[in-house]
């Protein structure tokens, strides 16, 4: 699954606050910085990771163990408010996917954006190079790639960009040829 794919909207929105303040203040880098150090902390550490994810901790102390970190690494004083306002909100369950979606507001406003492609087998570096072109061309903009392999859609290939979704798979073209054959009966 395509990081995009699995943000929610609330860390959506909580990102691109948090990018906003960061971009007038010129330090989106540091903020970026700052929230993929902060994710790779909890995302190594289990201890983290179930004080972030389980309701049975108190926000007081949830902000005790954030300001612990706080204080040992330099983080940006927005980074610093937006845990403080998830932790207040019993939000910071969203953390991961914030710094996520924040990951990705810096990409689109770098112009660079993510497809996610998947294909029935490995593509080879000539199909991927191909694909990358022919989206920098309808895009218009720098195109990373994200594979995934996926047996049950028989060839062909799917892509994914933001919301939309181009499908080119054998999968779908016989499940439209059968709708039709069902519909000519």
């Amino acid at each position: 699954m395509s990081q995009e794919t699995s943000i929610s909207e609330v860390a959506k929105r909580y990102a691109k606050a948090t990018y906003e303040l960061a971009n007038t203040d010129g330090i989106a880098s540091q903020v970026s910085d700052d929230l993929i150090s902060l994710k790779d902390l909890i995302i190594n550490n289990k201890s983290l990771l179930n004080l972030i994810s389980s309701p049975t901790f108190t926000s007081q102390e949830q902000s005790a163990v954030f300001d612990g970190i706080f204080k040992k690494q330099k983080i940006s004083k927005i980074v610093q408010n937006l845990i403080n306002v998830l932790i207040r909100n019993r939000r910071v369950n969203t953390l991961i996917s914030v710094a996520n979606a924040f990951e990705l507001i810096m990409k689109e406003n770098s112009g660079e954006i993510l497809a996610e492609v998947t294909a029935v087998s490995e593509l080879s570096k000539d199909q991927l190079n191909q694909i990358k072109d022919n989206l920098k061309k309808l895009t218009g903009k720098e195109v990373q790639l994200e594979t995934n392999i996926e047996p049950n859609i028989l060839g062909g290939i799917k892509v994914k960009i933001g919301s939309q979704m181009i499908d080119a798979s054998v999968s779908t073209k016989l499940n439209n040829l059968k709708i039709l054959m069902k519909g000519a009966n």
